[in-house]
């Protein structure tokens, strides 16, 4: 159940940020929502209190200086941490590196085809790649 749930956040994510250069707080919100409810009905109250917020918060603990370097902006900060909630450790690991590799790619064509050295991005669009390929090849990455 919270393999759809993941990808439904991560695409929705990408899209705003595509169409509206924005990852909306709401939207991210009902992620984390959704994240409860789901550990309600699936382990109990301890797992709902505990192990999605403290990885949210760690997540946020060790991007924060990627953000405050401006690397990345506060929605896509918010987003891996609403993310990490759905996902293990490693997984997280995983997607953070991949995502900022993909990022990196499309940073180099974008600067190659405009001709600019300064240029930005719309990192949901690397963030939702590195889940899809760390969730969803069959362990191809993080078993």
């Amino acid at each position: 159940m919270t393999i759809p749930v993941l990808y439904c956040l991560v695409s929705g994510s990408a899209i705003t940020d595509i169409l509206k250069n924005k990852i909306f707080n709401g939207w991210l919100l009902l992620g984390c929502m959704a994240k409860f409810i789901i550990c309600l009905t699936d382990s109990g109250m301890h797992e709902m209190i505990f192990l999605p917020i403290g990885k949210a918060c760690l997540t946020l603990l060790f991007l924060l200086p990627v953000y405050l370097i401006r690397g990345i902006g506060g929605g896509d900060l918010k987003l891996f941490a609403t993310i990490s909630m759905f996902m293990t450790s490693a997984e997280i690991i995983s997607s953070v590196l991949i995502a900022f590799f993909i990022a990196a790619a499309f940073g180099i064509f974008k600067v190659i085809a405009k001709k600019e050295l300064k240029c930005t991005i719309h990192f949901a669009l690397p963030i939702m790649i590195s889940v899809l390929l760390v969730t969803g090849c069959g362990g191809l990455i993080c078993s």
